[in-house]
């Protein structure tokens, strides 16, 4: 593979703009002409309609994002260009978390690899290969790898969807090394599992670990429902943050016996309920039932997977958020989630308002957050941005459907 361009982009007037303000991607429509054949995740310049230098770019003719600048010079794109920006990773994360051994290393367009993703996991490693560019640059990528970061093993993750808009095939396989079925690593203060080759994600949420200090805060004393709990590190901090009880939801008996294995391992089991089942549907039996918890955690998989399924998604978020406000006690506590890139914090500020007003519970915004700083964003690209997370509490009990406007004895006034 070429390390120096042998192709030249034009862009079309005007469509320079936000390649300049810092956006790596030029998609299909905004290109004039293409002078030379770069080949299939191939080298190429890119320009504006006047000639003036723009970047190097690998280039794919076959999806709507047909070009990914990789650098605003001239650098030659090999495996000394990929060791120098992983070690920049490496001293941002250093910053922040100087001992840290599981989090994420590289996270492409924010640290200016666009698609590709590296988490540590101590000595193990798992490489998401998301474009064309780099899939045929795959040595280079190994050979900076192993200067930068010696893993043991290496397990890539070519499994996103999104490749499927590159014209890649899905899989996910050991890369090198040795990687075991399950690696018991220490997380947040937690010994857990992280299964890298069959595993959701890479093998863990990384994303999560501040959110989930959010949670342990206000855990202490109450009764806690935590869905979509896949391994149960939501309910390990709840636990840790003093929670006399936790009702821990998942579909997956399979994240459920991690789940309890993790449990297990840190000591943790009694007063712990962990049921399988949809947690759309578990929602809805526990609120029919009249169940209260004093905090619920909702971390559900993406709901919106492209902009046409945003009215959809956001029906289905308002529906589980409503259901969850409706069982709170007093006071209580809703850490709620959404990592949908195309529900945006406004919309998803929006979502949750209609959830309240549905559930007749006024909410307090305690908290809003998003992705650790192992996650950083772009201010260019709000692509880096996609996690949402509010820290809400209902104020005041709910009044209870049975009654109506003449108190009966079960009816107390709401209070307001």
């Amino acid at each position: 593979m070429d390390s120096r361009p042998g192709a030249r982009l034009t862009l079309r007037r005007n469509q320079d703009r936000r390649v300049r303000a810092g956006h790596p991607w030029v998609f299909s429509n905004e290109i004039d002409r293409l002078e030379g054949d770069p080949g299939p995740g191939g080298l190429l310049e890119v320009q504006d309609h006047r000639g003036a230098f723009l970047g190097r770019a690998y280039y794919n003719a076959h999806s709507l994002i047909a070009a990914r600048l990789l650098t605003r010079g001239r650098d030659d794109i090999d495996a000394d260009f990929f060791a120098r920006r992983i070690e920049r990773a490496l001293r941002l994360r250093a910053g922040w978390m100087p001992a840290e051994r599981v989090g994420r290393v590289v996270y492409g367009e924010a640290d200016l690899l666009p698609g590709l993703v590296i988490d540590r996991y101590g000595e193990h490693l798992a490489v998401q290969v998301l474009t064309l560019g780099i899939e045929v640059r795959l040595d280079m990528v190994r050979e900076a790898i192993e200067r930068t970061l010696s893993p043991r093993g290496v397990v890539r993750v070519a499994d996103a969807p999104v490749r499927t808009l590159e014209g890649l095939p899905l899989l996910r396989e050991l890369w090198w090394g040795e990687v075991p079925e399950r690696l018991d690593v220490e997380f947040e203060g937690f010994h857990v599992e992280a299964d890298l080759l069959h595993g959701q994600k890479t093998g863990l949420f990384l994303d999560q670990r501040l959110n989930r200090r959010r949670a342990e805060a206000r855990a202490h004393g109450r009764r806690v429902l935590d869905a979509f709990c896949y391994q149960g590190e939501w309910t390990l901090h709840a636990l840790r943050g003093g929670a006399r009880e936790v009702m821990a939801v998942d579909a997956s008996q399979g994240a459920l016996a991690a789940a309890g294995r993790n449990l297990e391992r840190n000591g943790f089991g009694e007063g712990v309920t962990l049921r399988r089942g949809d947690a759309f549907d578990v929602l809805r039996e526990l609120e029919r039932a009249g169940e209260r918890f004093g905090l619920v955690v909702l971390d559900p998989p993406a709901m919106i997977k492209s902009r046409r399924a945003i009215a959809a998604g956001a029906r289905a978020y308002r529906e589980l958020n409503r259901a969850a406000m409706a069982m709170l006690e007093e006071d209580g506590v809703l850490v709620t989630c959404s990592c949908s890139h195309h529900l945006d914090d406004t919309m998803f500020r929006q979502v949750l308002l209609e959830s309240a007003r549905a559930a007749k519970r006024p909410m307090r915004v305690l908290d809003w957050a998003g992705e650790p700083p192992d996650h950083p964003q772009l201010l260019a690209v709000p692509e880096t941005h996609y996690l949402k997370c509010g820290v809400l509490q209902a104020l005041g009990r709910r009044r209870d459907p049975r009654c109506g406007t003449v108190a009966t004895p079960h009816c107390a006034p709401a209070e307001t």
